[in-house]
């Protein structure tokens, strides 16, 4: 009996693990479904995205080439309206150019005609001699040609136009940009050593009037005043050469007549008697009258 318990028990024990074994497998079939489902709801998703970014991608490539045509049509259009500028700022500095022409000839004519005119009538007035006729041409140039800032500003405009040059570096490609630089540099180097040069050549020349200046001085030095050449004595070489240096000493008024012909070591040694301090008054004492006085004389000798 206790036999076929036991065998009975054995056989419930069995059937109730199978049981739990196919409850297992039937969940995790059932887990695996739930996971397909979502990981094919998860590629649905992104391959919806990976269309959305595709159009989208497209669309901005339509709008750029659409952009891209847009600027390169206003580029040309600022192009072309540069050109109808500098054409204009050129037509109208001929017709100026022409105008100032026409006025000078008219001018010169005048001038022709009044001076015809005063041949044929006698004056007493001491002319040039034959072949010394006046050259209208040079006169009339030499005039100064009054402008206004408005004139200015409009040839300034004009010299930086001619002068400065677009780059147009749209759509180059790392070459073109290079050697664009390049010869930016060679550029700046040229204009750099062309400042050096001028500056050098400036003070050489500053350097040879003062020397010219100085032997102008030591030339007419001791002549009359008449035939001297008036040379501006106030420069001064150490100050134009260091700023820090104090200004020159006066010894005399400018205004005088008299030249100062003291050497520099007599000036030099006034000017150190002047700093001196002057030494301290002597002081005499009085002795009074009588023999203590003495005595107090001869004490003060003694010590």
């Amino acid at each position: 009996m206790s036999d076929d318990e036991s065998r009975a028990d054995s056989n419930e024990a069995k059937k109730a693990m199978e049981e739990a074994e196919r409850r297992k497998k039937e969940r995790m079939a059932e887990e695996l479904a739930e996971y397909e489902e979502m990981r094919r709801a998860e590629r649905e998703k992104e391959l919806e995205e990976l269309e959305a970014l595709r159009i989208k991608r497209e669309e901005r490539k339509a709008e750029r080439i659409k952009e891209e045509a847009k600027q390169k049509e206003l580029r040309e259009i600022e192009d072309k309206r540069q050109r109808a500028e500098q054409e204009e700022r050129k037509r109208k500095k001929l017709e100026e150019e022409q105008k100032k022409k026409e006025e000078r000839d008219k001018k010169r004519k005048e001038a022709e005609a009044r001076m015809a005119i005063a041949k044929g009538q006698r004056n007493f007035v001491i002319t040039k001699r034959e072949g010394e006729g006046v050259d209208l041409e040079n006169m009339h140039q030499e005039e100064p040609m009054q402008k206004t800032r408005e004139e200015i500003e409009e040839e300034k405009r004009n010299v930086l136009a001619t002068r400065i040059q677009p780059l147009n570096i749209e759509n180059a490609n790392q070459q073109v940009l290079t050697e664009k630089a390049k010869a930016l540099h060679a550029k700046l180097r040229q204009l750099e050593g062309d400042k050096y040069d001028l500056e050098q050549r400036y003070k050489r020349q500053q350097y040879d009037l003062i020397e010219l200046a100085e032997r102008s001085r030591q030339m007419n030095k001791g002549k009359s005043k008449r035939s001297a050449v008036q040379v501006d004595e106030s420069f001064d070489r150490l100050s134009d050469k260091y700023t820090s240096a104090p200004p020159k000493i006066l010894l005399c008024s400018k205004y005088e007549r008299l030249t100062d012909r003291r050497t520099f070591g007599e000036r030099a040694t006034l000017f150190e008697e002047l700093c001196k301090e002057p030494p301290p008054p002597e002081i005499k004492r009085i002795r009074p009258a009588g023999g203590g006085g003495e005595e107090e004389g001869g004490e003060e000798e003694e010590e």
